[in-house]
């Protein structure tokens, strides 16, 4: 405490010197409330190095966003200290920095969601080294199925595709893809702790075997994961050819009226937990959280589910009342996690399941879940730059609002191109 009390007090101090330590004000609006932002720098930053650093704030009752920009230099601290003038609101607050010279930048995020800016004067920030990842990437994620020429809803054609966005060859073996729990439509109240900081609640676990290098993926190369391995324009002519997937993931369901359909071809992904006893996919409307894992040691699915399924209460608040709940689901810990996608309809988000440091922000195929718009639909990894090679080099900040494309037209095939 008594360290990071002097740090706070040294970088006061430097932002004295720089002529930083002035409030800033949004041009525009009523001034009303003094905010002091903390923002805590990740281990293994380079403390010595000059910066910028941009700071924003989202009114979410007003629509209003207001952003600052810093620069200076480090000169030792761990933590940035700024202090704002701002409308009183109830806030989501981000911040995004460079940090270094060419050829050793250093780039951070963090963030702090639903914060008031009644009765307190402080907000702190939590940043996170970004573009650091050396594993497989979710480039694109297809849930929302097709519509058939009759207009009848298609689902079978659901896919995700991986990208290995490094410069060494990468293995897909025991890669888990996961879906969460929790909606990020509904936000809840959970008791007696928010256990997001340290694991998310997992519903579906689905794992790509192999024994560590059976499955190899190139700098620039995919792995496309798919629900049922087969060329599905011979039942919807506005599907895809999925029959070249390189994994499906099958369920042996246990309603006879619910089977799925299983590609011989097409190797199938080892399911290691699901919540349903029939048939799993992807939420249709695009409210979860999906991920992609690696479980230590190769753990089996029986001792993964002994060991890590778990019944977890919640509060929830409808126009019906408030009401005590429970759930249950597997805990898949933050620090197995090498991915996370948030989705969510874009009118309909009210938090984030998963802790800002796996996924900062949310993308989406439609403004509602019900919105016949978002079939044919999926979310797209922008392309940050082109490698001499000719690879692409996707955006990979660990935020999806800023690193996906919403609301694209689906192709399987795009990232293999």
């Amino acid at each position: 405490m008594r360290k990071r009390i002097g740090w706070i007090a040294l970088m006061f101090t430097a932002l004295w010197m720089n002529g930083c330590r002035e409030k800033l004000q949004p041009s525009g609006d009523k001034t009303d409330t003094d905010v002091t932002i903390v923002c805590h720098l990740p281990d293994g930053m380079s403390l010595s190095d000059e910066y910028t650093l941009t700071i924003e704030a989202t009114d979410l009752n007003m629509a209003r966003h207001y952003h600052w920009e810093l620069t200076g230099v480090l000169d030792g601290d761990s933590v940035l200290v700024h202090t704002v003038t701002i409308p009183t609101g109830y806030y989501d607050w981000s911040s995004s920095g460079v940090f270094g010279t060419a050829g050793r930048l250093q780039r951070i995020r963090g963030y702090a969601k639903g914060q008031s800016t009644v009765g307190t004067g402080n907000v702190d920030i939590r940043t996170y080294l970004t573009s650091n990842n050396t594993d497989l990437i979710i480039a694109e994620v297809f849930f929302a199925g097709t519509l058939t020429p009759e207009g009848k809803q298609y689902t079978g054609d659901k896919y995700v595709v991986l990208y290995n966005n490094t410069e060494d060859t990468l293995f897909a073996d025991g890669i888990v893809l996961v879906e969460s729990k929790m909606k990020n439509t509904t936000q809840i109240t959970l008791k007696p702790v928010d256990f997001r900081n340290e694991y998310f609640a997992a519903d579906a676990l689905y794992r790509i075997p192999g024994t560590g290098k059976e499955h190899p993926v190139a700098p620039g190369g995919t792995i496309l994961l798919v629900d049922n391995g087969i060329d599905h324009r011979s039942y919807n002519p506005n599907s895809f050819d999925l029959s070249h997937a390189d994994f499906e993931w099958y369920d042996v369901s246990t309603n006879p009226n619910y089977t799925d359909v299983n590609n011989p071809d097409v190797e199938d992904l080892e399911k290691i937990y699901c919540y349903t006893l029939t048939i799993w996919a992807p939420n249709n409307q695009g409210n979860t959280s999906l991920a992609l894992c690696r479980l230590p040691d190769s753990i089996s699915a029986e001792d993964y589910v002994a060991r890590y399924k778990f019944t977890y209460d919640y509060i929830i608040v409808t126009k019906a009342g408030t009401f005590d709940m429970s759930a249950t689901a597997c805990k898949l810990m933050n620090n197995w996690v090498v991915d996370a996608v948030n989705l969510c309809p874009s009118t309909t988000y009210q938090w984030l399941v998963v802790d800002d440091s796996l996924d900062g922000g949310y993308t989406y195929v439609a403004t509602a879940g019900n919105d016949k718009s978002r079939y044919g639909k999926c979310v797209r990894r922008r392309t940050m730059t082109t490698h001499p090679s000719g690879r692409r080099i996707l955006q990979d900040t660990n935020n999806s609002t800023e690193d996906f494309f919403p609301t694209q037209e689906a192709d399987p095939t795009y990232f293999m191109r």
